[in-house]
């Protein structure tokens, strides 16, 4: 399966294999392994923190549930996992505004265009409530030319909540703690 694809399915389940918004922390780390474990989002708290799956970047609450998920395509290359095995593949990530639309109307997947800004926009999906994102740039670099066909630079699925109060006094870092 090709990067599109595999984006274009992102963009109808708001899922890449097992992870995705509200996916639970400690069964990915079963189903996948132990994830990157970064710093927390803001200097103020533990939580929510950054983990990782190849270059797939998640953002977890204290209750360990997934609250967005981040897709650097600007790389040249996504990491993901295989739908059937779970082991992490690369993929080139050279993806066209319309080779993407056109996958996503393959996939039969409702489609918006979303916000412009100079040199960029949105194309955006929802589904079971998760906002997912997919930010395009319509020139190469910061100033550079016009680009014929706008690229995708990232994809962002979003499903934030309050979380209840964590009563733990354990150290809270890592997966399966709280």
């Amino acid at each position: 399966m090709n990067a599109t694809r595999i984006l274009a399915e992102f963009g109808r389940t708001a899922r890449i294999g097992p992870i995705g918004c509200n996916a639970s922390l400690p069964e990915l780390v079963e189903g996948l392994g132990q994830p990157f474990i970064g710093d927390p989002v803001y200097s103020k708290g533990r939580w929510p923190r950054w983990f990782g799956y190849g270059n797939l970047q998640l953002v977890v609450c204290s209750c360990q549930l997934v609250v967005q998920v981040i897709v650097p395509v600007w790389h040249g290359e996504i990491e993901v996992p295989d739908a059937r095995t779970n082991t992490m593949v690369s993929h080139p990530s050279d993806v066209t505004y319309s080779q993407f639309t056109a996958a996503l109307d393959a996939e039969g997947c409702d489609w918006s265009r979303g916000q412009e800004f100079p040199g960029q926009y949105t194309v955006e999906t929802e589904v079971d409530g998760i906002r997912t994102e997919f930010v395009f740039v319509t020139i190469e670099g910061c100033e550079g030319p016009g680009l014929s066909d706008a690229t995708l630079d990232k994809a962002v699925s979003s499903a934030f909540h309050d979380c209840a109060p964590t009563t733990s006094n354990k150290e809270d870092t890592g997966p399966g703690s709280g």
